[in-house]
């Protein structure tokens, strides 16, 4: 770890092209705003214990070293309009995102477990979100009311309307009164 500081510039001006993260008077990179150096010293203030930044960076999260009892943690904090000033979250991902690290926040403020919002993942698009649709065939094994009627107006409906208007193209309407008279005759 390179020890030098870089002289800070306490007002740092940011540019106002979003993509270009430096300040413009110094030259300093800059996490929303603030230099890293300052994101640091924000940690150091309520932790009370020395924090060094390892250089990664992914998005507005940067990774800090906290040396305390004898033991060394790596987390990413980013800076906040919160009391602390910043925000900090743990992640077992040796290489994360700032889309991953922003997820597992939300999860832990959400007070989800850490593991389900880390492993678990959206299907992708066109995967089935639910069981498959029964077949016709297992609709019928299971016969009811209900399948009856819908069988009926999927199936025999349409195939009715067809029927009776090819029969009525082809008899026109003194055959189809013809029809009707002989059907209502054999039932009566």
């Amino acid at each position: 770890m390179n020890s030098t500081r870089v002289p800070l510039c306490p007002p740092h001006t940011a540019s106002k092209d979003p993509f270009q993260t430096t300040c413009t008077v110094c030259g300093v990179r800059l996490l929303d705003g603030i230099s890293i150096e300052q994101l640091v010293g924000r940690v150091e203030s309520i932790v009370q214990e020395p924090v060094q930044p390892t250089g990664r960076i992914r998005g507005t999260w940067t990774e800090v070293l906290e040396e305390g009892d004898g033991q060394l943690w790596a987390y990413w904090v980013r800076p906040a309009r919160n009391f602390a000033g910043y925000e900090c979250i743990d992640c077992t991902n040796p290489d994360p995102t700032g889309e991953q690290l922003s997820g597992l926040l939300l999860a832990e403020l959400a007070g989800l477990p850490p593991e389900d919002a880390a492993t678990t993942r959206a299907p992708e698009i066109g995967t089935a979100w639910t069981r498959r649709k029964p077949t016709r065939w297992d609709r019928f094994k299971r016969w009811s009311r209900v399948n009856a009627e819908r069988e009926f107006v999927t199936i025999a409906a349409p195939l009715v309307g067809i029927w009776s208007a090819a029969l009525f193209t082809v008899l026109g309407w003194d055959g189809v009164k013809a029809v009707c008279s002989a059907v209502v005759s054999v039932f009566s």
